[in-house]
């Protein structure tokens, strides 16, 4: 009797087991989800990565596919997550360092043939190339290249503040951002310096950057777009940018009929200024044979896209000695970012095969595009100031 008994509680106690698995099985996959935010930043407290932050929404013991590592860059602090997705909602903070020293980032600077400054929208995700602009987020990155097709960011920890429209230039180991009317520096490549600049002339005011061009070890030429105090109408001037800081002289543009506010974006090829400014589906193309002399209309080259869409920056580069190629970007009435795209032009700045997409790790937002080194522009600050 007593044996029987036995056997029966202990069935009765395997079947509440089973069913209390059971429920918990079911509890789980019924259950509540839980939300986790990872924030994933460098050594400044500046997101690395886009969106930021990763939000992971899933069941309680359910697996967890985040992974914490990120190109180009080491996890100095410990990940606290485990296989399994958490019981209680959480935020978890990951701080990153270049997984390279500092010998090696300014080897990289060295030896790249392009240097872009650029911004990118950490607040929304990008889809098929393409990303919802919203309330943009946007913070200052550099990327490199050898050809000016394939671009790769530098891993560094970037200034911790958001940036509009910056422009690079890396000299003598010290490697300078410049947006709107301040200057931030670093040579460690993580402590950065700021400076707030004054971009104002005795004929202009409310003097705003648009591209810095790297002149000689010292000094770079900068341009800004500011109002002129006797007409009030926007002119573009060009200044010596030295290393304090200081502009030693601030001389107009010639642009003739040009709008100042429709130029696009400029590059400065062997002393030669280019501007561009879009016209409908076409972009034409400007040109100065010095800083001194008058712009004057060079070529037109159609863009492969809706005329709704907006041209929001754009550069040229050399690729040969009588091939350029035109980089540029599209924002649709929308306010949806695209990936830039570029096209192959000839030495009469006439396209050459199809358009195609820039091969890049992150959706550029805005960026300026210049030849790494002095030796691209020697001559321009001190033979055209």
């Amino acid at each position: 009797m007593r044996k029987r008994l036995a056997i029966v509680w202990g069935s009765l106690a395997l079947l509440a087991l089973l069913l209390g698995y059971a429920c918990y099985a079911l509890s789980i996959q019924r259950g509540q989800d839980t939300v986790t935010r990872i924030y994933q930043t460098d050594q400044n407290g500046t997101p690395i990565i886009s969106p930021g932050p990763i939000t992971l929404v899933g069941k309680v013991n359910h697996r967890n596919l985040f992974q914490s590592g990120i190109n180009g860059y080491v996890l100095t602090t410990r990940d606290p997550l485990s296989t399994l997705l958490p019981r209680r909602n959480q935020t978890v903070h990951l701080k990153y360092r270049s997984a390279q020293t500092t010998a090696e980032l300014r080897k990289t600077l060295r030896q790249a043939r392009y240097l872009q400054a650029g911004t990118q929208n950490t607040a929304t995700p990008v889809f098929q190339n393409r990303q919802q602009r919203g309330d943009a987020t946007t913070y200052g990155r550099i990327s490199t290249s050898q050809d000016g097709r394939i671009w790769t960011k530098l891993p560094i920890s970037y200034p911790h503040v958001q940036l509009s429209r910056p422009s690079v230039w890396y000299a003598n180991g010290r490697l300078t951002l410049i947006d709107g009317q301040d200057r931030y520096w670093t040579t460690n490549f993580k402590d950065w310096q700021h400076q707030r600049l004054n971009f104002n002339g005795a004929d202009f005011k409310q003097g705003r950057v648009q591209a810095v061009f790297p002149g000689t070890t010292r000094s770079a030429v900068v341009m800004v777009r500011g109002i002129d105090r006797q007409s009030s109408r926007a002119k573009l001037y060009y200044g010596q940018l030295t290393k304090t800081g200081r502009i030693k002289a601030w001389h107009a543009l010639q642009l003739g009929k040009l709008p100042a506010r429709q130029v696009a974006g400029m590059s400065l090829i062997d002393q030669h200024l280019y501007l561009f400014r879009q016209r409908g589906t076409q972009l034409a193309i400007y040109r100065a044979n010095r800083l001194t002399r008058p712009v004057r209309l060079v070529g037109r080259v159609k863009l492969n896209h809706a005329q709704s869409q907006r041209v929001t920056a754009v550069n040229l580069i050399p690729t040969t000695k009588h091939r350029y190629r035109l980089i540029f970007d599209l924002t649709t009435a929308e306010k949806v970012q695209k990936q830039p795209r570029y096209r192959l032009l000839d030495r009469r700045f006439k396209a050459v095969g199809q358009q195609h997409l820039l091969v890049t790790d992150y959706l550029w937002s805005q960026f300026q595009i210049s030849l790494r080194g002095s030796e691209a522009y020697e001559g321009t600050a001190k033979g055209t100031l």
